[in-house]
């Protein structure tokens, strides 16, 4: 048995009327196949890069499993049939993060990382070694050819 870790988009719609029993669907599909879910959390509703099945919008669900490789192909058959999931991936992984570097894409960075990127926000560039702007030597030359002509 190997651990994977799993992202499922399922049809928001559905999720949306019953959001415990479409979680258990997903749990079950993965216990058929002979999985060991040891962690199946909610990553929340977000707008799809473009329309799966014809929907706009999705509810991601983030799992972490233990499964042999042929339980892994099951399970992408099933999502591929199912009318819940849209889609499905699946990665083999060493092993599981631990909980609190785990967060969802709306959750915000830990606290003393905010801090730091607005202070560095709020603090103005400085400029170093800015390249010169290509037409400044041409234009000291045409000055300095102007004077010339004005001395004789």
């Amino acid at each position: 048995m190997n651990l994977y870790e799993g992202m499922f988009v399922m049809d928001n719609r559905q999720a949306n009327r019953d959001w415990e029993g479409s979680l258990e669907k997903l749990k079950a599909m993965l216990t058929k196949h002979g999985a060991e879910v040891l962690r199946c959390e909610k990553w929340g509703e977000r707008k799809l890069a473009y329309e799966m099945d014809g929907r706009r919008r999705g509810t991601y669900v983030l799992a972490y499993f233990n499964a042999s490789g042929n339980a892994v192909s099951g399970i992408y058959r099933e999502c591929e049939l199912s009318e819940l999931m849209l889609r499905a991936l699946m990665l083999k992984i060493d092993k599981m993060p631990p909980e609190e570097k785990m967060r969802g894409p709306d959750e915000p960075a830990e606290a003393g990382a905010s801090r730091d990127t607005a202070a560095e926000a709020r603090e103005p560039r400085r400029q170093t070694d800015a390249p010169r702007d290509a037409a400044a030597p041409a234009a000291a030359e045409a000055a300095g050819a102007d004077e010339m002509a004005d001395k004789r």
